[in-house]
């Protein structure tokens, strides 16, 4: 993760997009990607909009179509009101406005609890998940909830910057900080800031306490499911995420090596990798057995 790269990021909105309207009128920004093959809709965490997706799919694009799009409150969409669980309503709208019947989720972070919502509320819908750098703990919300109220405070104090600040080592793992140095902690914060306004990142984070870990649901979800994390991930460890993998009906686990919370950024390689081995063994009707995790992860 160099500073040269980062800066070379294409993150600029086409202007001549189509907007997708909900049924309450909020108008979502999003992206259609690729000519043939199993769709794969990616729905952006918090701090990050659709089109920086653009960057970490490259080799993903050849073989798949790839849908992104910027939640409610976020990007290039429009800012409206609404609680947690609208964004699993603004999921299925697009999806239905977009005439997809049935679609791979990628999830990331606090996102993964939207597609976890999706998929116990339409699972015919699913043709399979990929949950990364999930918060979700058989053990509930309390921690996720305490660290959100502290990056919610970080921002009303001291705005993005200072909530950038106090992200920053935990998101990323120490390979990725300590090779990227401070040229590439500048030109992350410089994408942060420009990315993110301060309206739209309270909004989401205040969206993100209501939601409840709800471990339980997880057993109502049919859809084949991986589960996939850096071995330096802040937010969940290896253990928790096999008892996660317990609670789904067919999940496997794979764990990526000196990497941290944000795969996509740190080891886009590697992540793609993982998702199209994953559509690549459902597609062929023998997921898990069919998936071979690489790096420290094994079959659950």
């Amino acid at each position: 993760m160099k500073r040269e790269g980062i800066e070379s990021w294409d993150l600029a909105y086409d202007g001549k997009q189509d907007l997708h309207e909900t049924e309450d009128g909020c108008k979502l920004y999003y992206e259609m990607r690729g000519e043939s093959g199993p769709v794969v809709t990616f729905v952006s965490t918090i701090y990050v909009v659709s089109t920086a997706w653009r960057n970490f799919t490259g080799s993903l694009v050849d073989g798949h179509r790839l849908l992104t799009y910027d939640l409610r409150n976020q990007g290039a969409s429009e800012s409206k009101p609404a609680d947690f669980a609208r964004h699993a309503d603004d999921l299925r709208s697009l999806l239905d406005g977009l005439g997809i019947e049935k679609t791979y989720l990628v999830g990331t972070s606090i996102s993964t609890l939207i597609c976890r919502d999706f998929a116990v509320a339409h699972p015919d819908r699913v043709a399979g998940l990929v949950l990364v750098g999930p918060p979700l703990s058989p053990k509930g919300s309390s921690r996720r909830r305490r660290i959100a109220k502290s990056w919610l405070n970080a921002l009303e104090t001291g705005g993005p910057r200072a909530l950038f600040d106090l992200i920053y080592p935990l998101v990323f793992g120490e390979k990725a900080i300590a090779e990227g140095g401070s040229g590439a902690y500048l030109a992350l914060r410089e994408r942060f800031l420009a990315m993110n306004s301060t309206a739209q990142l309270a909004a989401n984070l205040r969206e993100a306490l209501e939601a409840d870990d709800k471990a339980e649901l997880l057993e109502r979800i049919p859809a084949p499911t991986l589960l996939l994390s850096g071995d330096d991930d802040f937010s969940t460890t290896e253990s928790t995420l096999r008892n996660v993998a317990g609670l789904l009906k067919s999940a496997a686990v794979e764990i990526i090596e000196e990497c941290g919370h944000l795969p996509y950024f740190e080891r886009p390689d590697d992540f793609q990798d993982a998702i199209s081995r994953f559509v690549a063994s459902v597609e062929g009707g023998g997921f898990p057995e069919t998936f071979v995790p690489r790096a420290a992860g094994a079959l659950v």
